[in-house]
């Protein structure tokens, strides 16, 4: 009972930002021992307390536990301009499975890095799959948006948005993203499913792709079967098991 309670305490605080200190970054912090953030199956990284840099803005990473409650623990980024003035503070409270420290990488490739906390490392559909915020400035803007995601890699998809590749050995999640002024909006999830192997090589030979209905495809003016039709024929689904046949079962009503 009182590890329940001490760990809805920590929840309250974070919720309340009330946990950290008001005081500026710490610039005597060593560099990260790993910039790139750690979202895939296998890898991991220490989460230490550590510094950033992109462009001009520092970014002073700090961690939180207590001894009773060593995880989940809580993760402080406090962003610094030119002059070492604070524009912006980031709590976020981890898992005790995040498999890794915070990172700086370019994920949508847009020429400016995003900050990437992995949160969590979770099972889905048999395989590792990471939890992640990936904290977005476009341009020269110093504020940072949030947007949650779960995968096992980021990557932009050659034609103007964010994918996340995620699932399991079987079947592929592809979540598209729209980069915005506001971080990212999600436009389409596609589930990519082997449907025939080889037994002998274990090549997947044929495959079923189906997308599913989000809100932010009014964002791009497709309806759920033009969404389907576009995603599905796109460069990142098409990587997904390359010359494999891709098979329509979808049967499609009127007004879809």
């Amino acid at each position: 009972m009182r590890r329940l309670s001490l760990l809805a305490g920590v929840v309250a605080m974070v919720a309340a930002g009330t946990v950290w200190p008001t005081a500026g970054a710490d610039t005597a912090l060593p560099p990260c021992p790993q910039a790139v953030p750690v979202i895939s199956p296998e890898g991991t990284s220490p989460h230490v307390d550590c510094s950033l840099r992109s462009g001009a803005l520092d970014f002073a990473v700090t961690y939180w536990s207590v001894p009773e409650l060593p995880q989940p623990r809580a993760v402080k980024v406090t962003v610094t301009d030119a002059a070492g003035e604070v524009v912006q503070t980031i709590d976020e409270l981890l898992e005790p499975s995040s498999p890794g420290g915070v990172g700086l990488q370019d994920v949508d490739a847009d020429g400016r890095e995003e900050l990437i906390i992995p949160v969590a490392r979770n099972l889905f559909n048999g395989s590792p799959n990471t939890r992640f915020t990936t904290w977005r400035a476009p341009g020269d803007r110093l504020h940072y948006e949030r947007t949650q995601m779960v995968g096992q890699s980021a990557y932009p998809s050659g034609d103007g948005y964010l994918v996340v590749n995620g699932g399991g050995l079987v079947s592929r999640d592809l979540t598209f993203y729209l980069p915005t002024g506001a971080g990212y909006t999600l436009v389409v999830v596609l589930t990519i499913e082997a449907q025939e192997v080889d037994p002998a090589t274990h090549r997947v030979l044929t495959v079923i792709c189906r997308a599913h209905q989000q809100d932010g495809l009014h964002a791009v003016g497709m309806t759920i079967r033009q969404a389907e039709t576009a995603f599905c024929a796109s460069p990142a689904a098409n990587a997904i098991w390359p010359g494999a046949e891709r098979l329509s079962v979808r049967v499609w009503g009127p007004g879809s």
